[in-house]
């Protein structure tokens, strides 16, 4: 992106500062009032209109990179809100899009640590341990395979989350395979956050040779931030798909038997990069009132939902402000009255349990499926 074309998608902010606000009219807590958790934690320059003052000034040359700069470019988690409420009015500032730029085209010297390093998310684990999807009839890939599930990088070493999807796959009765042997690169949002634009592209033209030469139709996902990358940049005709969706699917069949599990009143934390970046907000739903859950929502859900506050880089960047983040948005889960949080994205469910109440319990959303399915976790030994 140009200077010319980055000032051109700054300009088309025109600053009003709505979207640091919810939609709502009426707000039953002021701590529920502000949208933007950065900029409710921290100053207006940390608000998406401040951002865009920052691009604009940059691409001007008002404006000079150093380390102020960074600080307020790496407290934000890219969680969308801004650019997704922008889209429904009457104009649309692409925020994302400027934010990403950004975070490409900041000196290196001005680039944390703790960002630098989100690019050894891409590398595979010498000894993952996807061979456990062979128990559950999930077959390394050789050859054709018309629907595979994805290795990403919080399932690569995570042998129980792969048991419970194993299972729910062999419940399902559908033929899937995975790369096994020789896992696709890893690719997630971290890669967009650190701004790793060449390494991302590279990844990417591998996963689909791949695709393509193994006539892939459909690609199964867990992680919602590599679920939104790759159906964002890659050029394969694979459909990508949530195992959020694909669970929902699967507990349409009149053939599937589930049984009660106990949650007490449940809340749902809506994930940013399965809701606002992926389009998906039905299928959990459609997921709980399968099983009867008693859903009472928080107030900002949907499109509307708060960030957990993990990514764009926070939870490792700024593990402080991850925590902050964390606790505004359990004002509002604890507020709905609910005993149980589920969560259907691994870093939601990761920084959530900073600051968790001990009234609260938290589940995701594939073991709330595994176990209604029956899985006990002593199947596969």
């Amino acid at each position: 992106m140009t200077k010319e074309e980055l000032l051109e998608k700054a300009l088309s902010c025109n600053r009003c500062g709505t979207c640091r606000g919810v939609v709502q009219d009426e707000v039953p807590d002021i701590a529920f009032s502000t949208q933007c958790q950065p900029g409710m934690t921290l100053f207006g320059a940390h608000e998406p209109s401040g951002r865009m003052y920052m691009a604009r000034g940059l691409a001007q040359g008002d404006l000079k990179w150093n380390e102020d700069l960074a600080n307020v470019l790496y407290t934000c988690t890219m969680c969308g809100y801004c650019d997704d409420f922008c889209q429904r009015g009457y104009r649309h500032t692409p925020a994302n899009e400027i934010l990403a730029e950004l975070r490409a085209i900041i000196p290196d010297k001005l680039k944390p640590k703790a960002i630098k390093n989100l690019l050894n998310t891409l590398t595979v684990p010498k000894n993952t341990k996807l061979k456990v999807l062979e128990n559950y009839g999930v077959a390394d890939v050789a050859g054709k395979a018309a629907t595979i599930l994805f290795g990403d990088n919080t399932l690569l070493s995570n042998a129980a989350k792969l048991e419970e999807i194993g299972y729910i796959i062999k419940k399902s009765g559908k033929k899937v395979s995975c790369f096994i042997s020789e896992p696709l690169p890893p690719v997630n949002a971290a890669l967009v956050s650190g701004g790793f634009r060449k390494e991302l592209a590279a990844a990417m033209v591998e996963i689909d040779a791949k695709l393509d030469a193994a006539g892939v139709k459909k690609v199964i996902v867990y992680n919602p931030e590599s679920l939104s990358v790759l159906k964002s940049q890659s050029t394969s005709d694979a459909e990508f798909v949530s195992i959020t969706r694909f669970c929902a699917d699967l507990l349409k069949s009149k053939k599937i038997k589930t049984k009660k599990v106990k949650l007490g009143k449940v809340t749902y934390q809506d994930p940013c990069h399965l809701g606002r970046y992926s389009k998906e907000y039905a299928a959990p739903r459609e997921i709980m009132k399968k099983l009867g859950v008693d859903l009472i929502e928080m107030w900002r859900s949907g499109n509307n939902s708060l960030c957990c506050g993990a990514g764009g880089g926070v939870n490792v960047n700024r593990p402080d402000l991850a925590k902050q983040y964390a606790a505004n948005r359990w004002l509002e889960a604890k507020a709905t009255g609910a005993q149980t949080l589920l969560t259907a994205c691994p870093f939601c469910n990761a920084n959530l349990r900073q600051g968790k109440p001990k009234s609260i319990a938290m589940m995701d959303i594939t073991t709330l499926v595994a176990k209604a399915l029956g899985y006990t976790g002593k199947e596969a030994r």
